[in-house]
C-alpha cells in the first residue's frame, strides 16, 4: 500500500510542477510584442541600446524566481474580481496604444502607457495563477523589464543637456592642468585647432542606463537587501558619470595630440571601456557587500510541488486580445494606404563637376546619430562675400524615420553646441520648381557672430500633405494615426547664411537660391 501511494504521488507532483502553457504563453505574447515595439528606440538611441539585454535578463530573473516560487493560493472573492476587471479595462487603452505605436513607435507617453498596461496585466494573471504570494514573488521581474522603456522626453532632454554642459565644463577646467589649452562653448570643447562637439562626446545618459540595469540585476542575482540595492544603483550612476567625464578628457587629449583621426579610433572603444569598468566596480562592490552579515535577503524555502493554478480563460483571452489588437492595427494602416496619392518628392542633387563647389560626406558619428539613408554638406561663398553652408539628409520610409528627422531640429542641434536661437519665424511656405516647400527662418548667435538659418523638412509619403517642420504635438500625431500615416520618409535641409545682417534680405537671398538647389525627385512605385 505504501509503495503504491508513493508511486501515485510521484507523477502528480511532477505534473503540478509543469507550468501552464496558457499562463506562460500570455506573458510571452504580451512582453514579446511590447519589447518588439521598443526595439525601434533601442536601435535609434544609443543610450537605450542596453534594452536588447533586458528581455534575456528579465526572463532569467523570472525563471529563477519560478524555481523558488511559494505554494499558490487561490485568487478568490474581491481579488479575483479585481484581476478580471483590470484585464478587461486594459483592452481599449492597449488597443489605442498599439495603433498609435504603429505610426509613432518613439512616442514616450504611449510607450509608458503600454508598459504600465503590460505590467498590470502581468500582475493580474499572476494573481489569478498563484494569489498574492506569487505577486510578491514575481513582481520584481516585471519591474526590471520596465527598465527597457525610454525615459520621458522632457526630463531626458533636460538631463542630457545639463550633464553634457557640466561634463564639458569639467573637462575644459581639467585640461589646462595637463598642459592642453581648452575652451568650453556649450557642449563643445576647443582643443587647439580642433573642436569636440556634441557628436564627439556623450552626455553620460547611456552610461546611466546601462549602470542602472547592471545594478538592479546584480542586486537580484545576489539577493541583496533593498537598502544595499539602492546603494548599488547610486554608486553605479555616480561611477558611470565620473568615468564619462574621464572619457571626455581622454578624447580631448587624443584630439590635441593626434587630431580628429585619433578621436574616430578611440570614441567607441572608450565608451565600451566605461561600460566594462562600471560593471567591474559594481561587481567588486557586490563582493564586498556580501561579506557583511545580514546583507542578503533570507529566502523562504520553495514549496514542494508548487504548481500553477491555470487561469486558462484569462490567459487565452489575453493572447487572443493581443493578436486581434495587432491585426486590427495593421489592417487599419493597410486599409488607409490604399489609393493614397503621394505628394511631390524633392531632393538636392550633388554639386556639378567644375562648378567650383564640392560636397562633403557627413561624419560617421553624425550618421550613427541620425541614421539617414543619404546626406552631405556643402560650403561656398557668393559674389558678395557671404558664406553659405548647406546640410541635406533624407530618410527612406521606415519605422523610425520620423524619429531620426526630429533629432535634426535646430532647437536640438544648435543649442547643444553652445549656440543661441535669437528668433524663429512662424512656418512659411514657398514654391520651388513646382514643389511646395515649408520652412522656418532662424536667427542664431554663435559667440559674437549672428547668422540666419532656413530649416526645411517635409514628408513625401502622406498623400499630398506636408508635415510641419517642427516637433510633433499630441494633436497632429493623433491626426496622423487617424489618417493612417506611418513609416514616413523624410527629407531635410538646413541652409545657413553668414555675413548678411538684415533678416529680410537674408530670406530673399535664400528664397532666390532655393530653385537652384531643390529639384523634383523620381517617384517610387
Amino acid at each position: 500500500m505504501t509503495t503504491s501511494a508513493t508511486t501515485a504521488s510521484g507523477p502528480a507532483a511532477t505534473a503540478s510542477n509543469v507550468p501552464s502553457m496558457a499562463f506562460w504563453g500570455a506573458l510571452v505574447v504580451m512582453w514579446g510584442w511590447f519589447f518588439f515595439i521598443l526595439t525601434g528606440e533601442w536601435e535609434a538611441n544609443e543610450q537605450y541600446s542596453h534594452g536588447w539585454f533586458i528581455p534575456i535578463l528579465a526572463g532569467y530573473i523570472f525563471w529563477q524566481r519560478w524555481t523558488e516560487r511559494p505554494a499558490p493560493e487561490p485568487a478568490t472573492g474581491s481579488l479575483r474580481v479585481w484581476c478580471h476587471a483590470v484585464l478587461a479595462v486594459l483592452v481599449l487603452p492597449s488597443a489605442a496604444g498599439i495603433l498609435i505605436a504603429g505610426a509613432y513607435p518613439d512616442w514616450r507617453l504611449v510607450l509608458w502607457g503600454l508598459g504600465i498596461a503590460v505590467f498590470l496585466a502581468s500582475l493580474a494573471l499572476t494573481a489569478l495563477a498563484g494569489g498574492m504570494p506569487w505577486v510578491r514573488q514575481f513582481s520584481f521581474a516585471f519591474v526590471f523589464a520596465m527598465v527597457a522603456i525610454p525615459w520621458p522626453t522632457a526630463p531626458e532632454r533636460w538631463l542630457t543637456q545639463e550633464l553634457s554642459l557640466l561634463a564639458a565644463k569639467i573637462a575644459a577646467w581639467a585640461l589646462p592642468m595637463m598642459g592642453i589649452a581648452a575652451m568650453c562653448h556649450g557642449t563643445t570643447i576647443d582643443v587647439g585647432t580642433e573642436t569636440l562637439g556634441v557628436d564627439d562626446a556623450c552626455s553620460g545618459i547611456r552610461s546611466f542606463q546601462s549602470s542602472l540595469m547592471a545594478a538592479l540585476f546584480l542586486g537580484e542575482l545576489y539577493r541583496l537587501r533593498w537598502g544595499y540595492r539602492i546603494f548599488l544603483c547610486l554608486v553605479g550612476l555616480f561611477a558611470a558619470y565620473a568615468l564619462n567625464v574621464l572619457r571626455m578628457i581622454i578624447l580631448s587629449v587624443a584630439v590635441a595630440n593626434g587630431g580628429l583621426d585619433a578621436l574616430n579610433r578611440l570614441h567607441d572603444p572608450a565608451g565600451f571601456a566605461i561600460l566594462l569598468v562600471t560593471m567591474g566596480i559594481l561587481w567588486v562592490l557586490c563582493w564586498r557587500i556580501l561579506k557583511r552579515p545580514g546583507s542578503v535577503q533570507p529566502s523562504a524555502p520553495a514549496a514542494k510541488a508548487a504548481g500553477v493554478r491555470v487561469p486558462v480563460f484569462a490567459s487565452v483571452a489575453v493572447i487572443a486580445a493581443v493578436v486581434l489588437m495587432v491585426a486590427a492595427s495593421e489592417g487599419w494602416y493597410q486599409w488607409k494606404a490604399q489609393g493614397v496619392e503621394r505628394s511631390a518628392a524633392w531632393t538636392i542633387p550633388a554639386a556639378e563637376p567644375g562648378s567650383g563647389v564640392s560636397d562633403s560626406p557627413l561624419s560617421k558619428r553624425v550618421h550613427d546619430i541620425l541614421r539617414f539613408d543619404s546626406g552631405f554638406e556643402r560650403s561656398w561663398r557668393d559674389e558678395a562675400g557671404h558664406s553659405w553652408h548647406l546640410i541635406y539628409v533624407d530618410w527612406l520610409p521606415k519605422r523610425m524615420s520620423l524619429h531620426y528627422a526630429q533629432a535634426h531640429l535646430p532647437e536640438q542641434c544648435q543649442t547643444m553646441i553652445g549656440r543661441v536661437i535669437v528668433s524663429k519665424s512662424e512656418m512659411r511656405r514657398t514654391m520651388a520648381n513646382g514643389i511646395s516647400i515649408p520652412y522656418y527662418l532662424y536667427k542664431i548667435r554663435a559667440g559674437s557672430e549672428e547668422f540666419f538659418l532656413m530649416y526645411v523638412v517635409s514628408d513625401d509619403r502622406i498623400g499630398g500633405k506636408l508635415m510641419e517642420p517642427t516637433r510633433p504635438t499630441s494633436s497632429n500625431r493623433i491626426a496622423a494615426v487617424l489618417a493612417g500615416r506611418r513609416n514616413m520618409g523624410q527629407r531635410s535641409m538646413q541652409l545657413a547664411l553668414v555675413g548678411e545682417k538684415d533678416e529680410a534680405r537674408a530670406e530673399v537671398a535664400m528664397l532666390k537660391l532655393l530653385p537652384k538647389l531643390v529639384q523634383p525627385a523620381p517617384q517610387e512605385d
